[in-house]
This record gives C-alpha cells, structure tokens and sequence, in this order.
C-alpha cells in the first residue's frame, strides 16, 4: 500500500487548498485514510478554538481519500454529501481524522469519520463524527 500513499501524496500535491490547510496524509489502506493537522492561528475563531470549518474540512478530505481507494481505477470521486457532528471544542494543537469506507457501489460511497484532538498526555479526545457520501466520476484525474 505505499506505492497507493506515494500516489495520493502526489496527487495532493495539485490540491491548493488541502496544501493551504496543512492537512498531512499519514496513512492510506483499502477503504481507510488517516490524515493530520498542526493547529496554527489562522485555523482558529474568535474563542481559540478549531474553527468547525478546518473540522468539515478535516472530514470531507479523509473519507474523500478513502473513498478514493474504493473506486474503479481511472474515477475521481466528489462530495455528494457531508454531515458533521460536533462533540468537543478543539484545542489542541495536533489534530488527527480518520476516514473510512462503510458501502461502496459502482457510484456511490458511503464514508463514516472522526476528528480528534491529540493530547499532550498523548490520549485523544473525539471533536467531530461525520458521515459523507461520495460519488465516483469520470473527472479526469489531474
């Protein structure tokens, strides 16, 4: 699976935003994407918290890149629809998101994830739950 890694990483590497962001692809397996964030100042609102924003984000670009790995070898794969919700304020300064691949079909997949804060105890602290649906398509792969 790392030749899989080193392809997404590359491909990551045309996503402005996501290299925006500082969103870091740690980890990539058949139906699963673990992803990770540092927490600087412009990620934060008003009250120095994660802004819920940099959290959605968090969770479309992780069960995004595990839908990715579920599709037919030549599709992209879009959002079609993202829920979130939010359990804990974010404050730390190491984020961590896992998506994961619970039904894939010929077009649509659907994804479960989940945001946490790293600790500096190194415990975790759930932020965020989401579920998204993706939908593989015939956007040629830049």
């Amino acid at each position: 699976m790392e030749d899989l890694k080193e392809y997404l990483q590359e491909r990551l590497k045309n996503n402005h935003f996501i290299n925006h962001m500082g969103l870091v692809l740690d980890d990539v397996s058949k139906g699963e994407a673990n992803l990770s964030l540092s927490v600087k100042q412009y990620h934060l609102q008003q009250n120095g918290f994660t802004h819920g924003g940099v959290t959605a984000t968090l969770c479309d670009v992780a069960t995004g890149i595990a839908a990715y790995t579920a599709v037919a070898e030549g599709k992209n794969v879009v959002t079609v629809d993202l829920k979130i919700s939010y359990v804990n304020p974010s404050v730390a300064e190491n984020v961590v998101a896992i998506g994961r691949v619970v039904k894939s079909g010929n077009f649509l997949v659907f994804c479960e994830g989940e945001v946490f804060d790293m600790l500096e105890d190194g415990s975790k602290k759930l932020v965020a739950t989401c579920t998204s649906i993706m939908a593989a398509v015939d956007i040629p792969v830049q």
